[in-house]
């Protein structure tokens, strides 16, 4: 079991990732414990990196410097940039956890949207619609119309309660300083990539061509996809 992480985090880490991948959340957490304000986890970002498709390695930690100004790259692509901000602009992920996870939670939350709009065909809807829906609710219509993967289905579902728990829950555990772990930030964060990329696979040769005039602001993008 991973240090103070979340029931929900610990299943998603069961669920999705290999052996290899685990022992690099544990290092990563290992640097963070040891160097809690100077923490150097290069090495999470080329795990971000070997997943393929756009993440936040290949976006700028600096929120500020938005590489899709507009557009559906910058709703599907920004809260990764984001999430990687949360976790390491300032070196403060302990504080930041939680709000990692929420933006890490928006990803999927439009991306699960975009499948849902664009199996319908109205991608050209999807920028003025796909906001109405909750990721729980998308991961429903997706699940009762038969257009997920069956094994996209469960960490998906553990997703949204994980994502539900960073919006509304507050800690009521007088053992735990803060609800949301340094753990919780990095399995989400990997979670929602790992998770993103499979909602998109049909889709991303159409989604990295309308946002072709944006690529060259990304920096070692894999498309390993």
């Amino acid at each position: 079991m991973v240090s103070n992480s979340l029931p929900e985090s610990e299943k998603l880490l069961n669920l999705l990732l290999t052996d290899s991948q685990k022992e690099i959340i544990e290092r990563a957490l290992h640097e963070i414990k040891e160097n809690p304000e100077s923490y150097n986890i290069d090495f999470f970002w080329e795990l971000d990196a070997s997943i393929g498709g756009i993440g936040g390695y290949c976006m700028q930690f600096n929120p500020t410097r938005n590489p899709f100004p507009t557009g559906i790259g910058r709703s599907l692509f920004r809260p990764l940039q984001y999430a990687a901000s949360d976790i390491e602009i300032g070196k403060d992920v302990y504080f930041h956890a939680r709000h990692a996870v929420q933006d890490a939670g928006l990803h999927l939350e439009m991306a699960s949207g975009f499948v849902l709009y664009r199996a319908d065909n109205r991608i050209g809807k999807f920028i003025l619609q796909f906001k109405k829906l909750t990721l729980g609710q998308s991961i429903n219509e997706l699940t009762k119309r038969k257009l997920l993967q069956q094994h996209l289905i469960e960490p998906l579902k553990l997703f949204v309660e994980l994502y539900n728990k960073s919006k509304h829950e507050v800690n009521q555990d007088e053992e735990r300083e803060r609800l949301f772990s340094p753990a919780d930030a990095l399995i989400g964060y990997i979670s929602a990539r790992i998770l993103g990329k499979e909602l998109f696979k049909p889709y991303y040769p159409e989604i990295l061509k309308s946002i072709e005039e944006y690529l060259d602001r990304l920096n070692g993008l894999n498309l390993n996809l």
